[in-house]
């Protein structure tokens, strides 16, 4: 029987899974003892001291530390056994018993585990070592990609660099033999003992691995690969110094993201995926417990460890079961094609917080899963779909074509919108109105995406004030449909004596003329119900075709927008405490509670004879920005920080809505209370 060592279900020997965790039971390697970690407060080269043990492994330990001499530079040091031939005599002390250190993974088979550990590579990287800069790193440009060194290369050398100094433990300049003596210089005094530079310090062999990811260090210059500063040995350890970034684990998320959320992680992955490819390198080893999020919010990959050449195929690969290509399991020829699998499979991961089953990718692969239970936007599987594809041809060609799709689908802006009017605590009939439409148009020849948001407030009461604001809403959407010439014209609203602009119009004058257009049919109105005079509605209305968004207003009905996590007032209110405060003579503050601030100045529907003064604006919405239309009747309750905070906290809009309208009843509810929220996704 055989022992799967991640999770110790037992197997037959000739299982080559296991069938608890799935983890690969093929060439399982001998037991493994951990490396003892050094204590906390041990000093290393005289520059660095151990604050934290961060990470244990069977192969490497991984430290927080500190410099001596400044405490303020934090660093991450990996650690290993050196090399056999850097184990020197002293070494010979006698060490503590080591213990196993049992798997840290909860859930061995979940989409977190990397089922292999670092296994030594094949072949060690070569490196063409140089002097060092100032701050102990080598300047080396790339490349081009035809293979030929640039011409204006250029070296760094700090100014106390000497022929002895060395980059990571890579010896500088040509090395000095030991019974070589230079000749004295020019002005040397005659018969003085000739000037014999001492040998230079042997080169520190930091093994394949270290030596590897050092060299990849010096090359790459992306700023989302986290890379070596430097490496040295010390009592028979190697070490890598590393910049203490605060990273958060990519894997320390569970769960699925959201698909917005899911495409930006993708396409950060690919577009640092790219730059190694671009220059003929693989990475290898994507997979969650191998990115880890920057301090900025950024992915970075954390991994150079198995950065191979375009086609090389290591002699003992990695395999993380659930993101290495099918290919690689195979031992069959491998390109950049084995990266495009392996960003799918973190895609898929995100999308569904699960692993993809790998257990039969020796021979075929097994059915990858989406629905049930995942829900994922049809065009997104198709791009995953692709990705994950068993054999290579089938796959996306390269990782910058998968990016192209990805960032096509990613520019779609979505709009979520809810829609609540409430009559209040204290009036007896409603006399608001809210609309929403999508004017959509979904067509490969000509699509038309255009959204249409209108609140009315209604004025003049014995139910003219709710006629008036239903006249609004129903012109402005007449007008709107014929505007931007949509097929689905509502019957109802068909009146040949109105003339909407042209098609090539300005949104911006086409809604500023939908609310002249109801201010004068609310007027015709009045004309023919003489009992109906002195009616009237305040009006918002947005016209969103994104990410270009139109607001128009007439009155003290308000849009804000939500964002960056602060609240804008977008609309001026036409009302009289307004224009005391544009002279001066009051505050916004004193308005809220100014004894005249239900006076507007103009209205839908006020002056016959003149038009009604409606304003426009535009603006382009961004992927989480929040609109909010609304009546007086939210304003006279709640507070623009605490609308603020509303909209924050809730991001489904029907729950934001509601909250809103509560909150205005909670504070008095004197008036009808209607608002439309708006999600830019």
């Amino acid at each position: 029987m055989i022992t799967c060592p991640d999770c110790g279900q037992t197997a037959p020997d000739d299982a080559r899974f296991c069938d608890k965790c799935g983890r690969g039971l093929h060439e399982l390697p001998p037991p493994v003892v951990a490396l003892e970690a050094l204590e906390v407060g041990k000093e290393l080269q005289g520059r660095f001291r151990i604050v934290e043990v961060i990470a244990r492994s069977s192969q490497e330990n991984r430290y927080r530390a500190i410099a001596i001499d400044d405490p303020n530079q934090r660093f991450m040091l990996r650690e290993r056994v050196a090399p056999a031939a850097e184990v020197v005599a002293e070494e010979s002390a006698p060490q503590a018993e080591p213990q196993t250190v049992a798997s840290a993974e909860e859930d061995p088979a979940g989409p977190k585990a990397k089922t292999r550990e670092l296994p030594p590579l094949a072949q060690a990287a070569s490196s063409n070592p140089s002097d060092q800069t100032a701050d102990g790193l080598q300047e080396v440009k790339a490349e081009p990609e035809g293979g030929e060194p640039a011409a204006d290369t250029d070296v760094a050398i700090a100014e106390d660099a000497t022929p002895q100094t060395a980059v990571n433990g890579v010896a500088g300049e040509a090395e000095i033999q030991d019974d070589v003596e230079l000749a004295p210089p020019e002005d040397a005094a005659e018969g003085a003992e000739p000037i014999v530079e001492p040998p230079a310090a042997p080169r520190a062999d930091l093994g394949e691995v270290f030596e590897r990811v050092i060299a990849l260090s010096q090359i790459i210059t992306h700023p989302a690969y986290y890379r070596a500063l430097e490496g040295f040995a010390e009592n028979g350890r190697v070490y890598l110094v590393y910049p203490g970034e605060d990273l958060r684990p990519f894997s320390s998320r569970s769960g699925a993201m959201a698909e917005h959320e899911a495409l930006s992680a993708a396409i950060q992955i690919c577009q640092a995926v790219s730059y190694l490819h671009n220059r003929g390198m693989r990475v290898n080893d994507i997979c969650p417990t191998s990115l880890a999020y920057g301090a900025d919010g950024r992915i970075k990959l954390i991994s150079l460890d198995y950065v191979s050449n375009d086609t090389e195929i290591q002699a003992e690969p990695i395999l993380n079961d659930g993101y290495t290509a099918p290919e690689i399991y195979r031992a069959r020829q491998v390109d950049k094609r084995a990266d495009v699998f392996s960003i799918g499979c973190v895609l898929y991961t995100c999308l569904t917080g699960e692993r993809i089953e790998c257990e039969s990718w020796r021979e075929e692969a097994g059915p990858i899963r989406f629905y049930p239970p995942h829900v994922v936007s049809p065009d997104l599987e198709k791009i995953v779909r692709r990705a994950l594809a068993f054999r290579p041809a089938d796959r996306w060609s390269g990782v910058d074509q998968l990016k192209a799709e990805l960032l096509k689908l990613n520019s779609r802006l979505r709009i979520r919108s809810a829609c609540i009017t409430d009559v209040g605590m204290v009036r007896e009939h409603n006399e608001d109105s809210v609309m929403a439409v999508e004017l959509v148009q979904d067509s490969q020849v000509s699509p038309a995406y255009n959204y249409l948001y209108v609140v009315s407030d209604g004025m003049g009461g014995a139910e003219a004030g709710e006629t008036a604001s239903a006249i609004a809403v129903e012109t402005i959407r007449y007008y709107v449909e014929r505007g931007v010439a949509c097929s689905n014209v509502s019957a109802s609203a068909q009146r040949e004596s109105v003339t909407p602009p042209p098609v090539n119009g300005s949104r911006e004058q086409l809604l500023q003329s939908a609310l002249e257009q109801a201010h004068r049919d609310i007027i015709g109105y009045q004309t023919e119900h003489p009992e109906a005079r002195g009616m009237g509605a305040t009006a918002v209305s947005a016209l969103i075709s994104p990410p270009d968004a139109v607001i128009a207003w007439v009155g003290d009905s308000r849009a804000y927008l939500l964002e960056g996590g602060k609240l804008r007032q977008l609309t001026k209110d036409h009302s009289l405490v307004q224009r005391l405060v544009d002279i001066g003579q009051i505050t916004p503050e004193q308005a809220r509670h100014h004894e005249h601030k239900n006076v507007i100045t103009r209205s839908l529907g006020a002056r016959a004879n003149a038009p009604a003064g409606a304003e426009a604006m535009t603006l382009r919405l961004k992927r989480g920005d929040r609109l909010l239309l609304c009546s007086d009747g939210l304003m006279a309750h709640v507070e623009d920080s605490a609308i603020a905070e509303i909209l924050a906290r809730r991001h489904d809009p029907m729950e934001a809505g509601r909250e809103l309208v509560v909150a205005a009843n909670a504070g008095g509810g004197s008036d009808n209370i209607s608002v439309i929220v708006i999600n830019a996704e």
